[in-house]
């Protein structure tokens, strides 16, 4: 049986796979590996967060931040 906890976690990983695929596209230099520990990493600073709505939007500014200094 899924819960609401299930569901929105679930709906955070198909998020953050989308948001790797543009950034993959915006930054084609960067290896799809390293965009995903850049977006592991940001997404483990939420991990205790109780609403994931806008856990992507603040990932994705993090991550092209942090390849902005690249």
């Amino acid at each position: 049986m899924s819960t609401l906890d299930t569901m929105a976690s679930e709906q955070l990983d198909i998020h953050l796979a989308q948001l790797e695929d543009r950034l993959g596209q915006d930054y084609r230099n960067v290896t799809r590996t390293r965009l995903h520990a850049l977006v592991d990493r940001e997404r483990a600073r939420f991990d205790g967060a109780r609403i994931h709505a806008f856990v992507p939007i603040l990932v994705e500014r993090a991550v092209r931040a942090a390849l902005a200094t690249v």
